[in-house]
C-alpha cells in the first residue's frame, strides 16, 4: 500500500499562524509516499515559514504554488486538484490549520481499498473539534447514521473536505466537472457529482483531525445552540435557496455524468422546487426522496419547501 502515491492539496489565506503544525502533521503521516502542494489564494501574507529548518528537510514533499489572483477557497481546492495532474493514485484535501491523526490517510486508503472498486470513490468522516491552541477537545462533528447518497446530497453535505481522500478516477470525474463558472463549497461540490455519477461515498465514523475552532474558520462547527440558530436564519433568510439555484445548475451543466436513476430525482427536486401549487410541490419533494441525516432537519426542510427557501 506505501506504493500509492497521494496528493494532499492545501488551502492557504493568511494561514502561518498554523501552518507548520498542519505540515508535521501531515509529514508523520503512516503513510509516507505523499506530496503535499499548498495553494496560496493570492494571500496578502506570504508563506514566510516555509524556509524554515523544519521544512527545508522536506522540501522534496512540499511544493507552492502562488496563484495570480485570488479564486476564493472552494474553486482553490478544486482548481489545485485539476493543477497537480493525474499521475498520483489517491487524493485528499487539507486545511492549513488542523492537525491530522498520523495514519488519517492510511485509515483512508483502506477504506477505500475495501470496496475493490472500480468507480470514483470519495472517503469522509468526522472531526475533532479543539480549542485554538489544540490543548483540548471541546466537542465533534455528528455521526452521520443514514447512508450517503445523491438524495442526501441535494440538501445537505456530510463530507468535511478536510477529512477527503478519493481516489483517482473520483478525482477525475470532479476535474472533468469543472467548466462551471462558481462552487459554493469544493468539498459539497465533490459529495454531489461522485454520488450523481453512481460512484461509492464512504463516511467514518472515526474522528481524523484535530479541526480547530476560532474566529477565522471559514467554515467551522455546527454543534452550539447559537451556531445552529445562526444557520437557521440563514435558511429562511434565502441564502440556502440561492445555494441550491448554483448547484443545480452545475448540476445540468454536467448532466452527462449523472447517471438516468438520479437525473431522475433530480428532475422531481427542481419540479418541487418550481412549482406553484403546494401540494403538486409537496408530492414532487417526497417523491424525489431528498433528505438530512436528523429527522428534526427534515421537518425543518419539508417547511421550507412549502416557503421556497430550499
Amino acid at each position: 500500500m506505501q506504493k500509492n502515491k497521494v496528493a494532499i492539496i492545501l488551502g492557504f489565506y493568511n494561514g502561518n499562524k498554523y501552518l507548520i503544525q498542519q505540515i508535521e502533521s501531515i509529514i508523520s503521516q503512516t503513510h509516507k509516499n505523499i506530496k503535499i502542494f499548498i495553494f496560496n489564494d493570492k494571500s496578502p501574507q506570504n508563506i514566510k515559514d516555509y524556509n524554515n529548518e523544519y521544512l527545508r528537510k522536506f522540501n522534496s514533499k512540499i511544493n507552492i504554488v502562488n496563484r495570480v489572483k485570488n479564486l476564493g477557497f472552494a474553486k482553490n481546492f478544486l482548481l489545485g486538484l485539476k493543477d497537480v495532474g493525474s499521475k498520483f493514485d489517491y487524493y485528499a484535501f487539507s486545511d492549513q490549520d488542523d492537525i491530522w491523526e498520523n495514519n488519517k490517510i492510511e485509515i483512508a486508503i483502506k477504506e477505500i481499498r475495501k470496496l475493490n472498486s472500480k468507480k470514483p470513490v470519495l472517503y469522509c468522516s468526522r472531526t475533532a473539534y479543539y480549542s485554538d491552541n489544540c490543548s483540548n477537545e471541546i466537542g465533534s462533528s455528528r455521526n452521520f447514521k443514514k447512508k450517503a447518497s445523491f438524495k442526501n446530497s441535494l440538501i445537505q453535505n456530510i463530507a468535511s473536505g478536510n477529512t477527503i481522500v478519493m481516489n483517482k478516477k473520483a478525482r477525475n470525474l470532479v476535474v472533468s466537472s469543472l467548466d462551471c463558472k462558481e462552487f459554493i463549497a469544493h468539498d459539497w461540490w465533490c459529495y454531489q457529482i461522485i454520488s450523481a455519477s453512481g460512484g461509492k461515498i464512504i463516511f467514518d465514523p472515526i474522528k481524523s483531525l484535530k479541526y480547530r475552532q476560532h474566529n477565522k474558520n471559514l467554515i467551522g462547527g455546527n454543534r452550539s445552540f447559537k451556531e445552529k440558530f445562526i444557520r437557521l436564519l440563514k435558511f429562511f433568510s434565502g441564502n440556502f435557496r440561492n445555494w441550491n439555484d448554483l448547484n443545480i445548475y452545475n448540476l445540468i451543466a454536467n448532466e452527462k455524468f449523472i447517471t438516468s436513476k438520479n437525473m431522475i430525482i433530480l428532475r422531481n427536486f427542481i419540479k418541487a422546487r418550481n412549482s406553484q401549487n403546494i401540494f403538486i410541490k409537496l408530492i414532487l419533494y417526497l417523491k424525489s426522496g431528498v433528505f438530512r441525516q436528523n429527522f428534526f432537519e427534515n421537518i425543518i426542510f419539508f417547511i421550507g419547501i412549502i416557503l421556497n427557501k430550499i
